[in-house]
C-alpha cells in the first residue's frame, strides 16, 4: 500500500523567483538603500561650503545618513528573507553562484562595516567608513550582472 502512494509535490522546485510583491519590495527598498547612501556621499563631499571656522555641512546631508540608516535595517531584514527562500536554494541548485556569492559577501561586510561606523573605536571608523562606501557603491553592479544573468543560458 505505501508503494501506491504518489510523491508529495515539491513547491519549492522551478524557478527561484519571489513572488512579484516580495521582489519588489526588495528592489526598492534596496534602490532606496543605496541612492541615499550615494546621495549621503555626494552631500558630504561634494556639496560642503566653506564657512568662518572651516568646512560647513550641507542642511541636507543628515537627512540622507537618517534615511540610509533606516532603510539599512529594513535591507538587513529582507537579507534574512532571501537566505531562507531564495540564496540557499539558490546555492544548492547552482543557480548564479558567482554573482550571488559576491551580493551575499557584500551584503556581509556592509552589515559589519556599518555596525562598525557606531561601534568601533574612532581611529578604525575611516577604514571602516572607506570600506563601506566602496563596498556600497559597488553593489549596485553587481546586483545588476547578478539580476541581468537570468537571461543567459545555464550552464551544465
Amino acid at each position: 500500500m505505501e508503494n501506491d502512494r504518489e510523491e508529495p509535490i515539491e513547491r519549492n522546485r522551478g524557478p527561484l523567483r519571489l513572488p512579484k510583491l516580495r521582489r519588489w519590495t526588495v528592489y526598492y527598498v534596496s534602490l532606496a538603500c543605496w541612492t541615499t547612501g550615494a546621495l549621503w556621499l555626494i552631500f558630504r563631499y561634494f556639496l560642503r561650503t566653506e564657512g568662518k571656522f572651516g568646512y560647513k555641512a550641507h542642511p541636507l546631508e543628515s537627512w540622507w545618513l537618517t534615511l540610509h540608516a533606516g532603510f539599512s535595517f529594513w535591507v538587513i531584514w529582507l537579507f534574512g528573507l532571501l537566505w531562507s527562500i531564495h540564496i540557499v536554494r539558490g546555492w544548492n541548485a547552482n543557480w548564479r553562484r558567482w554573482s550571488g556569492g559576491f551580493l551575499t559577501g557584500f551584503a556581509f561586510i556592509l552589515t559589519v562595516t556599518g555596525v562598525g561606523l557606531y561601534y568601533l573605536p574612532q581611529n578604525w571608523r575611516a577604514w571602516s567608513s572607506l570600506i563601506h562606501w566602496i563596498v556600497g557603491l559597488a553593489t549596485l553592479g553587481i546586483f545588476l550582472i547578478h539580476w541581468l544573468s537570468k537571461s543567459l543560458p545555464k550552464r551544465t
